[in-house]
């Protein structure tokens, strides 16, 4: 008997399965869209981060010393409130002032690793990716998984015509038979990683 797909309806926008970047294990990014209400648990290590942590500020300043007209440049981030005046120092003369400098408010997230797919606010890389003959194959979550997975395995897929579906998105070569038993022992891999 063969397989049929049948559409399961998930919200793959809930949440982000992420590689915790203190403990290495899996942990979850909640409300992606929306950075100052998003959060990150782990559920190994008790982090507990919100969109609002990330927040933080970087001062600049250019201007002309008004002693000796010498250009004084200044740059700093990392400031987690906006800041009011800084002292600056002229390396031609010795005067010292303070300056109220231009900010610029930004993320500051963890470094991304090249070629791989992470979430938006905090950076951390997806929990389930993995290179498949030079292509990124990844999932967003165990709902998006499974329907992967229901997907691929059927021998049948039926097509509405009133509405796109995640599946009918997916790339060729998740959708090609010829890859069909690599791509589901890779989803059944991912699958037991997260217990």
């Amino acid at each position: 008997m063969k397989k049929i797909y049948k559409q399961e309806y998930f919200n793959y926008h809930e949440s982000i399965l992420v590689v915790c970047q203190d403990c290495e294990n899996d942990a979850t990014v909640k409300n992606e869209y929306c950075h100052k209400q998003t959060t990150l648990e782990c559920r190994h290590c008790d982090l507990k981060k919100t969109g609002l942590d990330l927040i933080a500020y970087k001062a600049f300043i250019n201007l002309y010393c008004p002693v000796c007209a010498h250009q004084i440049r200044y740059e700093q981030g990392n400031f987690k409130e906006k800041p009011k005046n800084i002292n600056v120092k002229c390396d031609e003369c010795d005067s010292s002032f303070q300056i109220q400098p231009k900010t610029e408010k930004y993320l500051n997230s963890y470094p991304k690793e090249e070629g791989l797919i992470h979430d938006p606010v905090f950076g951390c890389p997806y929990y389930f990716q993995t290179d498949f003959k030079g292509k990124l194959f990844w999932a967003k979550n165990m709902e998006h998984l499974l329907e992967m997975e229901n997907y691929v395995s059927s021998d049948l897929r039926i097509r509405l015509p009133y509405k796109m579906r995640m599946v009918e998105k997916l790339p060729t070569f998740i959708k090609d038979a010829k890859n069909r038993e690599a791509i589901l022992k890779i989803l059944q891999k991912w699958k037991n990683l997260y217990k």
